[in-house]
């Protein structure tokens, strides 16, 4: 799925997708393709044939804490827009896919790992003169389950956090506890 990407540079070329493999997929009923944009009425103004909307505000954010949603809402998420744990799930949104690559960092939290990004986002896709709709594509709920939310295993690719306990400030910090100023 990954084209020509793994040439460039990037990280993990094996999930971008480009917006030809995209074209090729919109009828793909094991594909499911998510808009998510800064702007969260860009959706309704047109999106790729097909395509959900997850609004990273009210979808992926909890609305009460401050933190991502929980295994519960990702689950009822999943469910509505009929997504299985073998859904290929593409994102792609405005402002170079920046809350698409947001929406694909939550679905790693919970363990959906077949997924991908439109390499180029919803600009490429509109200079290349692609189509866009404003049907809304009704899929059938999915009865999804999630595994828990594993915020340390998805960090695990990325170096670990250096070690601060012995910094000098913190050293500092820690030696004035239980001391009263003095004048």
């Amino acid at each position: 799925m990954s084209d020509s990407h793994d040439n460039r540079g990037y990280a993990h070329p094996e999930v971008l997708v480009s917006t030809d493999w995209v074209a090729q997929h919109l009828d793909n009923p094991a594909v499911r393709l998510i808009e998510s944009n800064e702007d969260t009425l860009l959706y309704a103004s047109g999106h790729l044939p097909g395509a959900v909307h997850v609004d990273w505000t009210s979808d992926l954010d909890d609305q009460i804490r401050r933190d991502y949603i929980t295994r519960e809402g990702f689950v009822r998420l999943m469910s509505r827009i009929g997504a299985t744990r073998d859904t290929t799930v593409v994102f792609y949104g405005d402002k170079n896919n920046w809350w698409a690559c947001y929406a694909f960092w939550v679905f790693q939290l919970f363990g959906h790992t077949n997924a991908r990004v439109m390499d180029g986002g919803r600009i490429k896709w509109e200079k290349e003169k692609r189509p866009l709709t404003r049907d809304v594509r009704a899929y059938q709920p999915t009865r999804y389950t999630s595994e828990d939310r594993a915020d340390a295993k998805v960090g695990e690719s990325r170096a670990p956090a250096p070690d601060r306990s012995q910094a000098p400030w913190a050293r500092r910090a820690v030696s004035g506890l239980g001391t009263t100023a003095r004048n």
